[in-house]
């Protein structure tokens, strides 16, 4: 065989695998859920004692969500967020002890998630409207009363951003969020494949934009939450955290304005401050919003 030849089929073979391995990043961040999945429904707040009822939550580009509110005895609201692709259930637990201290308190699952309309996935982009169209939903339910939002990982991010522009929102209580979901990004494919990163999440991310619309650059947690000041801020991150490192949480602190605070559990991994110690952990979380919303959190007359 030929030296040109050579080259040419070396370079078609370079190409095709940087063209499957672009491919393999995409569907195993980006993949819908099978089937299997979307069709499950887990535990329900009446498995944790608690009177609830279904929300009609419809976002801006026509999704259904399924959205569970749990009316409390104070005219307050804590909406909860979990995280990427999870289930509405798996926030019950903080949800319960929210609702026992007299929040009513609003969980709802995801675009593509059990129990609402499928879509794709976006790590966060799109997953903003979601968000954005539960607060309008409890205010056509509830009315004007003060929002807190207390999110989980992708939801932590979540709800940085999208309280920072919603005046609706009193504070913000946010779990393991990532600054940035590009830089989040980039850092797996680093350490998974070892690979200079913008070799596969540039064209990975152009490929997001050209299916779903979702321009991943432009939500940044980071320079949305200074936005948030004078509203208070309580970040939380474990320092063994291997899904989003601690240094997320730390550049999200650096940016915010005050009133901030930034809880680092030792020892603790991804979204595990609650399990490592439910009473300390479920003690903060209620303090903060007790001291954020104030008074007009007071029991309802």
């Amino acid at each position: 065989m030929s030296r040109p030849a050579l080259v040419g089929r070396t370079v078609a073979a370079g190409a095709a695998g940087w063209a499957a391995a672009c491919g393999l990043v995409y569907w195993r961040t980006f993949r819908r859920l099978p089937r299997s999945h979307r069709d499950s429904r887990r535990l329900t707040p009446a498995d944790f004692e608690l009177a609830y009822e279904e929300l009609e939550v419809l976002t801006a580009d026509r999704l259904r969500l399924l959205t569970w509110l749990l009316p409390g005895t104070r005219d307050a609201v804590v909406v909860v967020s979990g995280g990427y692709r999870g289930h509405i259930s798996d926030v019950l637990g903080i949800g319960a002890a929210l609702r026992r201290a007299g929040f009513s308190v609003v969980a709802y699952g995801w675009r593509g998630t059990p129990g609402s309309d499928t879509a794709p996935h976006t790590l966060g982009a799109n997953e903003r409207r979601d968000l954005t169209a539960v607060l309008d939903a409890i205010g056509d339910r509830l009315g004007p009363l003060p929002i807190g939002l207390l999110g989980y990982s992708m939801g932590g991010a979540v709800s940085i951003s999208v309280g920072a522009d919603d005046p609706r929102v009193r504070a913000v209580c946010a779990d393991s969020a990532f600054a940035d979901p590009v830089t989040l990004l980039e850092e797996r494919l680093r350490h998974q494949l070892h690979l200079p990163a913008p070799v596969l999440a540039d064209p990975v991310m152009a490929l997001m934009a050209r299916r779903t619309g979702a321009r991943l650059a432009e939500f940044r947690p980071v320079a949305a939450v200074a936005r948030l000041a004078p509203r208070p801020l309580l970040l939380i991150h474990g320092d063994a955290d291997a899904s989003v490192p601690v240094e997320h949480g730390r550049r999200l602190y650096a940016a915010a304005g005050d009133p901030r605070d930034l809880w680092v559990l030792p020892g603790v991994g991804h979204v595990g401050g609650y399990f490592a110690n439910r009473t300390a952990y479920v003690e903060r979380v209620i303090d903060f919003f007790d001291r954020a919303l104030g008074e007009a959190g007071g029991p309802r007359s």
